[in-house]
């Protein structure tokens, strides 16, 4: 939750400053985030980027004026970064088809074979989307305003990056990246196939 550091009553409209991080969590479909729920809450993290990309068409005539442009291509790219190094999260944000992922079985190569989290993958080729929310909490004159963003469906766009810090690192914790793109849903009206903002935030 982000606390009231500005000032939210000079703005052109009141109450507009969103402020802070977001929550994410990932779902099989945008129907599990109805009445407030993240689905499968990712953890600790920080959201860094949004892009949505639109690619027109290119459509030339060689006798007229050109045609209208229309959208070729309609996408969305998010970048968000985990603290907390947990598997059973790292298979859902990359769809649950690609990896092979067990909770609390006995481990084949720490030694002593101790209860472990077990992570693999290489050898499957199915990526399947999955929706996802992340919500935003900013303090209003005292009162909480809600932001969240829906895709509605989205899939890994590359593969685990990890990069290690030293034991005197003055922050030693990893983060561990991820890229998502959104794609249209097709299923949905035209108009809302690709992602949704509702927000409190001057309302």
């Amino acid at each position: 939750m982000a606390l009231q550091h500005f000032q939210q009553t000079s703005l052109t409209n009141a109450g507009t400053l969103l402020q802070g991080g977001f929550r994410m969590g990932v779902a099989a479909s945008a129907a599990s985030f109805a009445g407030g729920s993240l689905g499968t809450v990712l953890g600790i993290g920080n959201l860094t980027s949004i892009q949505e990309n639109i690619e027109r068409t290119t459509t030339q005539a060689g006798n007229s004026d050109q045609p209208e442009e229309l959208v070729a291509t309609h996408s969305l790219t998010v970048s968000f970064e985990l603290l907390e190094f947990w598997l059973p999260t790292f298979a859902a944000i990359r769809g649950g088809s690609l990896d092979t992922e067990n909770t609390a079985t006995a481990a084949t190569y720490i030694s002593g074979t101790p209860t472990s989290n077990t992570f693999s993958t290489g050898g499957l080729n199915a990526l399947t989307g999955k929706a996802f929310a992340f919500e935003n909490t900013t303090v209003v004159d005292g009162a909480t305003a809600q932001t969240i963003l829906i895709i509605y469906k989205a899939k890994i766009e590359q593969g685990l990056a990890f990069t290690a810090k030293t034991d005197h690192d003055t922050d030693p914790a990893m983060v561990t990246p991820f890229t998502l793109t959104g794609e249209l849903e097709t299923s949905r009206v035209a108009g809302d196939q690709l992602y949704i903002i509702e927000s409190q935030l001057g309302a």
